[in-house]
């Protein structure tokens, strides 16, 4: 644990308890309660070397494997995003839409679903619901797949490498487009902390010199694919909102209101099709 203090690791205590349990493969119930417990050489040596790892700067989700989301456990590799609590925001608003949805067999998609993180948690409290999970990277890809067969919604889920929307045909057929895409900007690279920056994949965290390259692209994409009644859902970085906003009204979608994080900082812009039928 003092190698992890003389880092400046946040909660090294913390930290070295659930490494520890990750080496025994018990929980912190059976950590906590069985504190006298002696390690074996190995055990050991698997120990340091992990918290010599974290204090180096690997994030602690890489070296466990998993990360919890939406009260879900999901598996993490240093090819995915690390789930982030703010992305619950889009997903607690994605469930909240699809359940008083008008259409029972509603369709969603998840652009650059990495970890399949929003897929997995929205089929997981919407029982019927069906869609796809989007990705460039095959291996994201797969690590989703494993995701959605740990939470039983792998039947539901069809997962296909694609840039953004290119693989859906160009016509009204999803009824929820959900993404949460790389938005931070070149020029704040230095600003990252260190563990983002050197260890998560780029391609998942930087979205141009101004770190809106893929609103610009997604949202003409997803208009034309929106059924009427359709919702679209995008998480932004700070400062953001309002230009994502402007996007989505630009392409003749209802900009609903702007949802906060718990910092105040607006997070999850999202746009509505509205028929144009009287």
């Amino acid at each position: 644990m003092e190698e992890l203090k003389r880092a400046s690791i946040d909660s090294p205590a913390l930290t070295a308890e659930l490494l520890l349990g990750f080496v025994l493969g018990w929980d912190r119930v059976r950590l906590l309660s069985h504190a006298e417990q002696e390690l074996d050489d190995a055990s050991w040596y698997c120990l340091r070397r992990l918290i010599h790892r974290r204090a180096n700067g690997e994030p602690l989700q890489y070296l466990t494997g998993e990360q919890e989301f939406f009260g879900l456990a999901f598996k993490v590799t240093p090819a995915v995003l690390i789930p982030r609590p703010e992305t619950e925001i889009l997903v607690e608003k994605a469930i909240d839409l699809i359940r008083n949805h008008s259409n029972s067999n509603a369709r969603f998609v998840d652009i650059g679903t990495g970890s399949g993180c929003i897929a997995v948690s929205v089929a997981h409290h919407n029982p019927s619901l069906v869609g796809w999970a989007v990705d460039c990277s095959a291996i994201a890809l797969k690590i989703g797949q494993e995701n959605a067969k740990r939470h039983g919604v792998g039947n539901r889920i069809g997962f296909v490498q694609s840039n953004l929307l290119e693989s859906f045909a160009q016509k009204p057929c999803l009824d929820f487009v959900f993404c949460n895409p790389p938005y931070v900007a070149l020029d704040e690279y230095d600003t990252l902390p260190t563990e983002v920056k050197n260890h998560e994949p780029h391609e998942a965290l930087f979205g141009g010199a101004d770190g809106l390259d893929v609103y610009h692209r997604l949202v003409p994409e997803a208009a034309v694919r929106m059924v009427a009644g359709g919702y679209l859902l995008l998480e932004v970085g700070m400062g953001q909102a309002s230009q994502v906003g402007q996007l989505i009204e630009k392409e003749g979608l209802s900009l609903q209101p702007v949802l906060s994080d718990l910092q105040g900082i607006p997070r999850c812009v999202i746009g509505q099709k509205i028929s144009r039928e009287k």
